[in-house]
């Protein structure tokens, strides 16, 4: 564990190199939802219903690219050799993995808090304390799972490949999931194949708290298999790596 720990400090200390990434992650869904929630000449209750909607979708959107883009930057790391040191330490896979994925934490709480406080200082949105206490952690831990897709497919890709499916795969899930346009705006196949995404389970976790509810066990359970079903990608994808890095 102290091996870890170190690695994480490490890749932490590698973060803070990397300004750009967190200025795409939060001035894109920034400059998207001050848009979406002023062109439409929306008033009164639909104005705050749709900016409290989108506040959650866009802090989402950005918290997933942020996660995304940093995650599958393991090509990177691949590509100068660093998967090869990792080798000689005493970490194992799943820690390394681990690591990487809690690193990749630290990017995605930056956009949830921009989106939340544009929120307030732009639209107004009013949300009781214990609202907040819940939807920022929800928005930020709950987007684990894409902490690790972005870990697999970084791993698995190629340094020619890894944007263009990084990009097929962000737009892909944030649309049909539903955070683009609500799923009851589109075709019934599409909303059906929406609800089972990690996308639609991870914003309407937060999306039933901003409106009085509370998670539903369906969402809870959906993000928790998909939280499973990255972690062995992203584990098998460093495997991999490790050995085809290693000449095997």
């Amino acid at each position: 564990m102290i091996a870890m720990f170190a690695y994480v400090r490490l890749e932490l200390r590698r973060l803070g190199r990397m300004p750009g990434l967190l200025i795409f992650a939060v001035l894109m869904p920034l400059l998207s939802y001050l848009l979406f929630t002023n062109l439409h000449g929306l008033t009164g209750q639909d104005k705050d219903v749709a900016a409290t909607y989108t506040m959650v979708s866009m802090a989402g959107y950005g918290a997933i690219g942020a996660l995304l883009n940093y995650a599958s930057g393991v090509v990177v790391d691949r590509s100068i050799g660093w998967m090869r040191q990792l080798r000689l330490t005493p970490l194992s896979p799943v820690r390394v993995v681990v690591g990487k994925g809690l690193t990749a934490m630290a990017t995605a709480i930056v956009p949830v808090v921009a989106l939340c406080a544009a929120a307030v200082a732009v639209n107004g949105v009013r949300l009781d304390v214990g609202q907040w206490l819940a939807i920022v952690p929800l928005l930020w831990f709950g987007s684990l799972p894409f902490a690790l897709l972005g870990l697999g497919m970084g791993y698995l890709a190629t340094a020619q490949t890894v944007q263009p499916l990084n990009l097929l795969v962000y737009l892909g899930m944030s649309i049909v999931g539903g955070l683009w346009l609500p799923l009851d705006a589109m075709p019934g196949w599409v909303a059906a194949v929406g609800r089972w995404l990690p996308t639609h389970a991870y914003a309407d976790m937060s999306w039933q708290v901003a409106f009085g509810g509370a998670p539903t066990g369906a969402d809870v359970l959906t993000l928790a298999a998909w939280l499973v079903a990255f972690t062995v990608l992203a584990v098998a994808g460093f495997r991999r790596s490790v050995r085809s890095t290693a000449g095997l």
